[in-house]
C-alpha cells in the first residue's frame, strides 16, 4: 500500500491535526507553462519563416536572370560572384548557386506568396484575444499551432499541384491559425505572470521566436542546398508541431487555481503578485479602447518595429542570394546569425527591465519608453548604414547583427505592455495592437517585390534599407511622445472580486519561487 507522509501542525487545542504534505516540484509550475510557451513560439516561427529561405531553392533563379530586360546588367548592378579579398571564412565563400529551382515565379509573385500569410494572420488577432478571455486560452493556442503544422505537411503538395495560388492559399490558412496564438498567450499569462516577472517571462516567449527562426534558417538552408530537398523542411517542422501539441495538452492548465500539482506557496505568490484576481472580466469598453492614444501609440510602434523585423526576416535571404550571391547553405547560416544575436541580447536585457521596475528606480512608463527608444533607433541607424557598406560582406553582417542586438531592447519596451496597461483585457489589447502591427508583414514583401521587380540591384536595395530605417525612427519618436504603460482607466477593476496584490508578498516569496 502506498504510504502518505504527514506533518504535524502547531497545536491549537487538545488534539493535533495532521495533513498530507505536498511534494515541492523541481520546477515552479508557472515555469512549466513558460517552457511550453517557449516551444510554442519556437514552433510558431519555425512554421512561419521556413518559406523565406525555402523559396530561394524553389524558384529557378537562372531562368529569371535570363528574363531580365536588356537594359539591366546584374553583373554590374550587384556584387561580383568571386571576391579575392573575401573577409569571410573559406567555408562561407561566395559561389554560383548550388541548386536549380522548379518554379518560375518572378519577384512580384514571390512577394505575394511571402506576404499571403499575414492576410490571414491579422484577421484572427482580435477575435483570438477576445475568445481566449471568454472561453479560455489553452486549447485555442494549442489548436492554432496544431492546424498550422498540419497545413505545413501539405505545403509541398499545394505548391506542385496548384502552383503559386495554391501555395498562397495554404499560407493564408496558416496565418488564420497562427493569428490566435500571441493574443491567447497574453490571456494565459494574465493568470500566471507575477508583475515583477513579466518582462522576463515574456522574453522567454520572444526568445522562442528568435531561436525558432535561428534553427529553422540553418536547417532550411541545409535541406535546400540539396537538389529537391526543400519539401523536407515542411515535413520536419510540421511533424514537430504535431508532437509539441501532445505535450501541451498534457502539461498546461488554464489557471493556477485549476492546476493539480501547484504548491500552495506558489499559488499564493501568484495570486498576491499578478495584480488582480482573475475572475469576472466584465463588458469590454470598446469605445474607450479604440479612442485611447496609448493603445494606438503601442499599435503604431509595434507596426514600425515589425516592418523592419519582417523586412529582414522575409527579404534578407533574397538580398544575400540575389545581390551578395551567397550559396543557399551559407544564406541560412548568415540569416540565423542575425537572429541569434537578438536572442542572446534578450536574455541579458529582460532581467534588467524587471529589476528596474521592482526597485522602483523610475516609473514603468519611463522604463518602457527608454527600452523602446533604444530598440528602434538602434536598428534604424544600423540599417541606414548598410547601403554604404556596398559589397563589404563583413561590414554588412556586422551592421545587421548589431541592429538586431539593439532591437532586443524592445523586450523591456513594447512586449510586456498589454499586461501593464490592461491585465483584465490583455488578450484583446494584444489582438488589437498586434493585429495592426502585423499589417507590416503584408506590406514589407509587397514593397520589396514592387521595387526590385526585374531590377534586383544595389541601388534598389538601398531604397529598401533606408525606408526601413525611416519607419523604425518614426515608431520610436511617436511612442516617446504618446506611449504609456500605466494601468488604463477603462481597464481598472470595477468589481470586488478583482483585487490588487500586496507588493510585500512578492519579496516574501521571491527567494523561494525564482530559483
Amino acid at each position: 500500500m502506498k504510504q502518505v507522509r504527514y506533518t504535524a501542525l502547531p497545536r491549537s487545542g487538545s488534539r493535533s491535526v495532521r495533513s498530507p504534505q505536498r511534494k515541492k516540484p523541481l520546477l515552479p509550475t508557472r515555469y512549466t507553462l513558460v517552457l511550453m510557451l517557449f516551444w510554442a513560439f519556437f514552433m510558431l516561427y519555425s512554421l512561419r519563416v521556413n518559406l523565406s529561405v525555402a523559396i530561394v531553392a524553389m524558384v529557378n533563379l537562372t531562368a529569371l536572370e535570363s528574363a531580365l530586360p536588356p537594359t539591366i546588367d546584374p553583373l554590374l548592378e550587384t556584387c561580383p560572384r568571386n571576391v579575392s579579398q573575401d573577409p569571410l571564412p573559406s567555408s562561407s565563400r561566395l559561389a554560383t548557386p548550388d541548386y536549380v529551382g522548379e518554379f518560375n515565379w518572378d519577384e512580384n509573385t514571390q512577394g505575394m506568396i511571402l506576404g499571403a500569410f499575414f492576410y490571414g494572420y491579422v484577421l484572427t488577432q482580435l477575435p483570438g484575444g477576445r475568445l481566449a478571455e471568454l472561453i479560455g486560452a489553452k486549447w485555442l493556442l494549442g489548436c492554432g499551432i496544431l492546424w498550422t503544422s498540419v497545413l505545413s505537411l501539405v505545403t509541398p503538395f499545394a505548391a506542385r499541384v496548384w502552383g503559386a495560388r495554391g501555395l498562397a492559399l495554404v499560407r493564408i490558412l496558416q496565418g488564420l491559425c497562427e493569428g490566435v496564438v500571441f493574443p491567447s498567450s497574453m490571456a494565459l499569462l494574465s493568470h500566471w505572470a507575477p508583475k515583477h516577472e513579466r518582462s522576463r517571462i515574456i522574453s522567454y516567449n520572444t526568445i522562442g521566436t528568435s531561436m525558432g527562426t535561428v534553427v529553422t534558417l540553418v536547417v532550411t538552408g541545409q535541406f535546400c542546398s540539396q537538389q529537391n530537398g526543400w519539401p523536407n523542411v515542411f515535413y520536419v517542422f510540421g511533424g514537430a508541431g504535431c508532437i509539441w501539441f501532445m505535450f501541451w495538452a498534457l502539461l498546461v492548465h488554464e489557471r493556477p487555481e485549476s492546476h493539480p500539482r501547484i504548491s500552495k506557496h506558489e499559488l499564493n505568490y501568484i495570486q498576491n503578485t499578478r495584480g488582480y484576481v482573475a475572475g469576472h472580466r466584465g463588458n469590454l469598453p470598446w469605445r474607450a479602447i479604440l479612442t485611447s492614444s496609448a493603445v494606438w501609440s503601442l499599435a503604431v510602434t509595434i507596426f514600425c518595429g515589425n516592418y523592419g523585423f519582417y523586412f529582414l526576416l522575409i527579404d534578407l535571404p533574397n538580398y544575400l542570394s540575389g545581390v551578395l550571391h551567397y550559396k543557399i547553405s551559407n544564406n541560412g547560416f548568415q540569416n540565423a546569425l542575425v537572429h541569434l544575436s537578438c536572442s542572446l541580447s534578450m536574455l541579458l536585457l529582460a532581467p534588467v527591465a524587471d529589476s528596474l521596475r521592482k526597485k522602483r528606480l523610475c516609473p514603468t512608463t519611463r522604463i518602457r519608453k527608454s527600452f523602446q527608444m533604444v530598440g528602434l533607433m538602434g536598428p534604424a541607424i544600423c540599417l541606414a548604414l548598410v547601403p554604404w557598406a556596398g559589397c563589404d560582406h563583413m561590414y554588412v553582417m556586422t551592421l545587421l547583427v548589431a541592429g538586431m542586438s539593439l532591437y532586443a531592447f524592445t523586450v523591456g519596451g513594447q512586449n510586456p505592455m498589454p499586461l501593464d496597461m490592461a491585465p483584465n483585457f490583455a488578450g484583446t489589447l494584444m489582438g488589437i495592437t498586434n493585429g495592426f502591427g502585423n499589417l507590416s508583414g503584408m506590406a514589407a514583401p509587397l514593397i520589396t517585390g514592387w521595387l526590385i521587380q526585374h531590377n534586383d540591384t544595389l541601388a534598389q536595395w538601398r531604397k529598401l534599407f533606408l525606408l526601413a530605417s525611416a519607419i523604425y525612427s518614426f515608431g520610436a519618436v511617436q511612442f516617446a511622445l504618446f506611449g504609456s504603460a500605466e494601468l488604463q482607466p477603462w481597464a481598472a477593476p470595477t468589481d470586488k472580486v478583482e483585487l490588487f496584490g500586496d507588493e510585500s508578498a512578492a519579496s516574501d516569496h521571491e527567494a523561494l519561487h525564482l530559483t
